[in-house]
């Protein structure tokens, strides 16, 4: 995969990067599971991500609030350098385990709030919104960040899932273009599905034709769709795929799976609204070796980290 190149900190740069890593610290099913090795492997890729990345908004997934305390002491730079937002609303028996790092001098948050769907005496979680000022930009952004169920608790042809997409795809409509046509919208998340699930472009309609987004403006574009297989042979910065973002060892037919995602609004891929996605550089992370020379996935570290670049443009 290609590499992560460090920012020249001479000279500005007007783009706005957003991460995503499921840190499969804290999962729902054993929130407690860490260790102190693990929580020490999960600052390295964190601190790649603040230092090597500069990404200014950061999404973490699977942690408890014991888990982020742990996180936090073991990752000084992200500790000082970012205003921590923590999102672990209840949702009916279950919560939220999402934490947004927001880069202090790049983007204020203004608000957080649970998408959630009473369903079947259960609370579905659909996703937490996070509304964001960018004063460098004088722009809104709003960021959906899901974790939707496991493989193995839904099966990929249940209609539940579905269901999910179809209801944050209502949801969308009704919350947010309905009121601003050009919302700058970033989905990012672990869908536990493909780019090619029904659920994702039949009903999230994140689709992966450029020109069937700018006819319909509420189609929103999954880029992800590049990254379902990487060439052979080539240097990793010659690349233009990934093998994925998920590495599942007892696969049956592929040990990769691409269900770590970043999709953006119409206004998003055509810079209508201050930013552009720059697909170059929105990708699976190239990370470091670690300190006992291995890399990930292992251990319980099964998902790597994704980048979203959005650009600058005037508007």
């Amino acid at each position: 995969m290609k590499s992560d190149q460090p920012i020249d900190p001479h000279k500005p740069d007007p783009g706005l990067r957003i991460a995503w890593w499921n840190t499969g610290l804290s999962p729902t099913r054993d929130p407690r599971r860490a260790k102190e090795a693990d929580f020490k492997t999960a600052a390295a890729v964190l601190t790649h991500l603040c230092e090597t990345v500069q990404a200014d908004l950061i999404v973490l997934g699977e942690l408890a609030e014991h888990s982020l305390a742990e996180l936090r002491h073991h990752c000084p730079i992200a500790a000082n350098g970012y205003a921590w937002t923590p999102a672990f609303q209840r949702a009916g028996r279950s919560c939220f385990s999402i934490c947004f790092l927001a880069r202090e001098e790049c983007l204020e948050v203004e608000d957080v709030k649970p998408i959630t769907e009473p369903r079947h005496g259960s609370v579905i979680k659909v996703g937490i919104q996070l509304t964001a000022w960018s004063h460098e930009a004088g722009r809104r952004l709003h960021v959906i960040a899901s974790h939707w169920p496991s493989r193995l608790h839904l099966d990929r042809r249940d209609p539940e899932r579905t269901h999910i997409a179809a209801f944050l795809r209502r949801w969308i409509d009704d919350e947010i273009l309905d009121f601003d046509p050009k919302a700058n919208i970033v989905l990012v998340g672990d869908y536990n599905d493909e780019p090619f699930d029904e659920g994702m472009e039949r009903h999230l309609c994140a689709c992966r034709d450029r020109a069937k987004v700018l006819r319909n403006p509420r189609f929103l574009y999954n880029p992800f769709w590049r990254h379902l297989n990487a060439f052979p042979p080539p240097p990793a910065e010659a690349r233009h795929n990934d093998p994925g973002s998920y590495f599942h060892h007892g696969d049956k037919f592929s040990h990769w799976h691409t269900f770590d995602q970043l999709i953006v609004s119409s206004a998003l891929l055509f810079g209508r609204s201050g930013w552009r996605l720059s697909e170059e550089q929105t990708r699976v992370s190239a990370l470091p070796r670690l300190e006992d020379d291995r890399q990930l996935p292992h251990g319980l570290f099964d998902h790597l980290p994704i980048i979203g670049h959005l650009e600058r443009v005037s508007s």
